[in-house]
Protein backbone atom coordinates (compact mmCIF):
# COMPACT_ATOMS: atom_id res chain seq x y z
CA UNK A 1 0.00 0.00 0.00
CA UNK A 2 1.41 3.35 -0.90
CA UNK A 3 1.74 5.77 1.93
CA UNK A 4 2.95 9.20 1.73
CA UNK A 5 4.46 9.56 5.00
CA UNK A 6 5.05 6.79 7.58
CA UNK A 7 2.82 7.45 11.05
CA UNK A 8 5.01 8.56 14.02
CA UNK A 9 4.69 4.94 15.56
CA UNK A 10 7.02 3.67 18.87
CA UNK A 11 9.36 1.63 16.87
CA UNK A 12 8.21 2.18 13.64
CA UNK A 13 11.38 2.22 10.70
CA UNK A 14 10.59 5.86 9.71
CA UNK A 15 14.13 7.09 8.15
CA UNK A 16 16.69 5.42 6.43
CA UNK A 17 20.52 6.81 6.39
CA UNK A 18 23.60 5.38 3.90
CA UNK A 19 26.69 4.82 5.68
CA UNK A 20 29.25 4.94 2.97
CA UNK A 21 33.19 5.22 2.51
CA UNK A 22 32.08 7.25 -0.87
CA UNK A 23 29.72 9.48 -0.75
CA UNK A 24 30.01 11.19 -4.08
CA UNK A 25 30.31 7.44 -5.81
CA UNK A 26 27.22 6.78 -3.70
CA UNK A 27 25.48 10.13 -5.30
CA UNK A 28 26.13 9.28 -8.73
CA UNK A 29 24.81 5.41 -8.20
CA UNK A 30 21.52 5.93 -6.66
CA UNK A 31 21.16 8.84 -9.09
CA UNK A 32 21.26 6.98 -12.28
CA UNK A 33 19.40 4.10 -10.43
CA UNK A 34 16.55 6.25 -8.41
CA UNK A 35 16.82 9.63 -10.28
CA UNK A 36 17.18 10.93 -6.50
CA UNK A 37 18.57 14.39 -6.40
CA UNK A 38 20.98 15.84 -3.50
CA UNK A 39 20.53 18.80 -1.31
CA UNK A 40 23.81 19.40 1.27
CA UNK A 41 23.16 19.76 4.66
CA UNK A 42 26.35 21.98 6.82
CA UNK A 43 26.37 20.07 9.89
CA UNK A 44 28.21 20.92 13.26
CA UNK A 45 31.70 20.14 13.60
CA UNK A 46 32.14 20.74 9.88
CA UNK A 47 30.14 17.56 8.73
CA UNK A 48 28.01 17.52 6.30
CA UNK A 49 24.58 15.12 5.55
CA UNK A 50 23.50 14.51 2.00
CA UNK A 51 19.63 14.69 1.96
CA UNK A 52 18.22 12.57 -0.84
CA UNK A 53 15.49 13.74 -2.76
CA UNK A 54 12.97 12.99 -5.21
CA UNK A 55 10.09 14.96 -6.38
CA UNK A 56 10.42 17.71 -3.72
CA UNK A 57 10.64 15.06 -1.11
CA UNK A 58 12.91 14.08 1.36
CA UNK A 59 13.79 9.90 0.79
CA UNK A 60 16.96 9.61 2.66
CA UNK A 61 20.40 10.93 3.85
CA UNK A 62 23.96 9.89 3.81
CA UNK A 63 26.92 10.47 5.52
CA UNK A 64 30.69 9.78 4.77
CA UNK A 65 31.58 7.13 7.52
CA UNK A 66 34.66 4.59 6.69
CA UNK A 67 33.77 2.42 9.37
CA UNK A 68 30.59 1.91 11.49
CA UNK A 69 31.52 0.02 14.46
CA UNK A 70 33.20 -3.01 12.46
CA UNK A 71 31.03 -2.22 9.13
CA UNK A 72 32.53 -0.43 6.00
CA UNK A 73 29.34 1.04 4.96
CA UNK A 74 25.38 -0.22 5.29
CA UNK A 75 21.77 1.19 4.95
CA UNK A 76 20.75 2.16 8.47
CA UNK A 77 17.14 1.65 9.52
CA UNK A 78 15.99 4.72 12.22
CA UNK A 79 12.86 3.53 14.34
CA UNK A 80 10.37 6.26 15.50
CA UNK A 81 10.56 7.14 19.37
CA UNK A 82 9.04 9.15 21.50
CA UNK A 83 12.02 9.39 24.21
CA UNK A 84 15.66 8.49 22.67
CA UNK A 85 17.49 8.39 26.05
CA UNK A 86 14.75 6.16 27.79
CA UNK A 87 14.45 3.81 24.93
CA UNK A 88 18.39 3.57 25.00
CA UNK A 89 17.95 2.82 28.99
CA UNK A 90 15.19 0.01 28.09
CA UNK A 91 17.98 -1.54 25.11
CA UNK A 92 20.61 -2.15 27.58
CA UNK A 93 18.29 -3.53 29.91
CA UNK A 94 17.07 -6.16 27.44
CA UNK A 95 20.28 -6.99 25.84
CA UNK A 96 20.90 -4.75 23.37
CA UNK A 97 23.77 -1.96 22.89
CA UNK A 98 24.16 1.57 22.62
CA UNK A 99 26.78 2.31 20.09
CA UNK A 100 25.87 6.06 20.04
CA UNK A 101 24.71 7.31 22.94
CA UNK A 102 21.20 9.97 22.14
CA UNK A 103 22.51 13.23 20.96
CA UNK A 104 21.01 16.53 19.67
CA UNK A 105 21.43 16.18 15.61
CA UNK A 106 21.46 20.35 15.24
CA UNK A 107 17.93 20.33 16.32
CA UNK A 108 16.38 17.93 13.76
CA UNK A 109 16.09 15.13 16.23
CA UNK A 110 17.53 13.18 19.09
CA UNK A 111 19.22 10.32 17.34
CA UNK A 112 21.11 7.03 18.87
CA UNK A 113 23.35 4.38 17.35
CA UNK A 114 21.94 0.77 18.70
CA UNK A 115 22.38 -2.62 17.98
CA UNK A 116 20.19 -6.06 18.44
CA UNK A 117 21.05 -8.42 21.28
CA UNK A 118 22.49 -10.16 17.87
CA UNK A 119 24.53 -7.31 16.82
CA UNK A 120 22.15 -5.68 13.60
CA UNK A 121 22.60 -2.43 13.87
CA UNK A 122 19.71 0.15 13.81
CA UNK A 123 18.78 3.94 14.23
CA UNK A 124 16.66 5.69 16.68
CA UNK A 125 14.97 8.91 15.91
CA UNK A 126 12.86 11.38 18.17
CA UNK A 127 11.57 14.05 15.88
CA UNK A 128 12.41 17.64 16.98
CA UNK A 129 11.71 19.50 13.31
CA UNK A 130 12.65 16.88 11.49
CA UNK A 131 9.86 14.48 10.42
CA UNK A 132 11.32 11.29 8.51
CA UNK A 133 10.62 9.94 5.07
CA UNK A 134 8.29 12.13 3.23
CA UNK A 135 7.15 9.22 0.84
CA UNK A 136 7.53 5.37 1.20
CA UNK A 137 6.17 2.39 -0.85
CA UNK A 138 6.34 4.50 -3.79
CA UNK A 139 9.10 3.72 -7.13
CA UNK A 140 12.41 5.14 -5.87
CA UNK A 141 11.50 5.12 -2.08
CA UNK A 142 12.24 2.52 0.65
CA UNK A 143 9.23 0.02 0.47
CA UNK A 144 9.80 -2.28 3.13
CA UNK A 145 12.71 -3.80 6.00
CA UNK A 146 13.22 -7.16 7.01
CA UNK A 147 14.98 -7.81 10.03
CA UNK A 148 17.12 -11.46 9.58
CA UNK A 149 17.66 -13.15 12.99
CA UNK A 150 18.90 -16.15 14.16
CA UNK A 151 16.34 -16.49 16.98
CA UNK A 152 12.97 -15.31 15.99
CA UNK A 153 11.40 -15.98 19.71
CA UNK A 154 14.37 -13.87 21.42
CA UNK A 155 14.05 -11.59 18.68
CA UNK A 156 9.81 -10.79 19.20
CA UNK A 157 10.71 -10.78 22.75
CA UNK A 158 13.56 -7.86 22.27
CA UNK A 159 11.50 -5.64 20.39
CA UNK A 160 8.63 -6.22 22.25
CA UNK A 161 10.23 -5.31 25.56
CA UNK A 162 11.80 -2.04 24.22
CA UNK A 163 9.36 -0.99 22.25
CA UNK A 164 5.54 -2.68 23.01
CA UNK A 165 5.49 -4.06 19.57
CA UNK A 166 3.09 -6.97 18.64
CA UNK A 167 3.53 -9.57 15.84
CA UNK A 168 0.75 -11.32 13.30
CA UNK A 169 1.98 -14.69 12.03
CA UNK A 170 1.42 -14.98 7.89
CA UNK A 171 1.11 -17.93 5.76
CA UNK A 172 0.67 -17.40 2.02
CA UNK A 173 0.62 -19.90 -0.31
CA UNK A 174 3.11 -19.95 -3.00
CA UNK A 175 1.62 -19.62 -6.67
CA UNK A 176 3.82 -22.44 -8.46
CA UNK A 177 0.98 -25.19 -7.68
CA UNK A 178 3.70 -27.30 -5.02
CA UNK A 179 1.26 -26.88 -1.94
CA UNK A 180 4.19 -24.75 0.06
CA UNK A 181 3.35 -21.80 1.92
CA UNK A 182 5.11 -18.83 2.16
CA UNK A 183 5.65 -17.30 5.99
CA UNK A 184 6.01 -14.23 7.53
CA UNK A 185 6.15 -12.56 10.77
CA UNK A 186 4.88 -9.08 10.28
CA UNK A 187 5.52 -6.14 12.87
CA UNK A 188 1.86 -5.75 14.04
CA UNK A 189 2.06 -1.10 14.92
CA UNK A 190 -1.73 -0.87 14.15
CA UNK A 191 -3.06 1.60 12.22
CA UNK A 192 -2.08 -0.78 8.42
CA UNK A 193 1.85 -0.32 9.03
CA UNK A 194 2.43 -3.66 7.51
CA UNK A 195 6.32 -2.74 6.02
CA UNK A 196 8.52 -4.17 8.48
CA UNK A 197 8.90 -8.05 8.68
CA UNK A 198 11.12 -10.67 10.78
CA UNK A 199 12.53 -13.55 9.56
CA UNK A 200 14.70 -16.24 10.95
CA UNK A 201 17.89 -16.33 8.86
CA UNK A 202 18.12 -20.76 7.90
CA UNK A 203 22.18 -20.27 7.66
CA UNK A 204 23.79 -19.85 10.34
CA UNK A 205 26.72 -18.26 9.34
CA UNK A 206 25.17 -15.28 7.98
CA UNK A 207 25.05 -12.31 10.39
CA UNK A 208 22.07 -10.81 12.07
CA UNK A 209 20.93 -7.72 9.68
CA UNK A 210 18.23 -5.02 8.58
CA UNK A 211 17.43 -5.27 4.97
CA UNK A 212 16.20 -2.31 3.56
CA UNK A 213 14.44 -2.53 0.22
CA UNK A 214 13.66 -0.18 -2.44
CA UNK A 215 10.52 -0.01 -4.49
CA UNK A 216 10.93 -0.69 -8.23
CA UNK A 217 7.74 -0.71 -11.27
CA UNK A 218 10.58 -3.14 -13.06
CA UNK A 219 13.00 -5.31 -10.99
CA UNK A 220 14.40 -6.78 -14.15
CA UNK A 221 15.50 -3.67 -15.94
CA UNK A 222 16.66 -1.86 -12.35
CA UNK A 223 18.63 -4.86 -11.83
CA UNK A 224 20.18 -4.38 -15.01
CA UNK A 225 20.24 -0.26 -14.54
CA UNK A 226 22.27 -0.89 -11.04
CA UNK A 227 24.48 -3.66 -12.50
CA UNK A 228 25.19 -1.08 -15.53
CA UNK A 229 26.46 1.65 -12.94
CA UNK A 230 28.64 -1.12 -11.04
CA UNK A 231 26.33 -2.83 -9.00
CA UNK A 232 26.60 -6.42 -7.91
CA UNK A 233 24.18 -8.97 -8.09
CA UNK A 234 23.91 -10.79 -4.81
CA UNK A 235 20.98 -12.65 -5.10
CA UNK A 236 17.54 -13.26 -7.50
CA UNK A 237 15.50 -12.05 -8.87
CA UNK A 238 13.25 -14.63 -6.92
CA UNK A 239 9.66 -14.24 -7.08
CA UNK A 240 7.17 -14.74 -3.50
CA UNK A 241 3.35 -14.06 -3.96
CA UNK A 242 3.32 -10.86 -2.85
CA UNK A 243 6.01 -9.69 -5.92
CA UNK A 244 9.54 -9.86 -6.89
CA UNK A 245 12.99 -9.23 -5.06
CA UNK A 246 16.92 -9.20 -5.53
CA UNK A 247 19.28 -8.34 -3.40
CA UNK A 248 22.49 -5.92 -4.86
CA UNK A 249 25.69 -4.31 -3.12
CA UNK A 250 26.00 -1.19 -4.80
CA UNK A 251 29.44 0.46 -6.21
CA UNK A 252 30.49 0.87 -2.08
CA UNK A 253 29.71 -2.89 -1.49
CA UNK A 254 26.85 -1.63 1.13
CA UNK A 255 24.13 -4.13 0.47
CA UNK A 256 20.79 -2.97 -0.05
CA UNK A 257 17.08 -4.68 -2.23
CA UNK A 258 14.89 -4.11 -4.66
CA UNK A 259 11.26 -5.22 -4.67
CA UNK A 260 8.58 -4.70 -7.09
CA UNK A 261 4.98 -5.23 -6.00
CA UNK A 262 2.97 -8.23 -7.48
CA UNK A 263 -0.47 -5.80 -7.52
Amino acid sequence: MTQPRIPQLQGNPIWFSLSTPDPQGAKDFYTGLFGWEWADVPMSGGNTYHMAIKDDANIAGMSANDDIHGVMGVWVNSVYVEDAEETAERIKANGGSVLTEPHNADGWGVTATIATPEGAVFGLWQSLKGYGADIFGEPGSVCWIEYHTHDLKASKEFYTAVFGARFEEFKIPMDDGSGDEFSMTMLDLGRDQEHCAFVELPDASSPASWATYFMTEDIHASVAKAQSLGAELVFGVMDVPPGSFAVMHDPQGVRFSLWQSAE
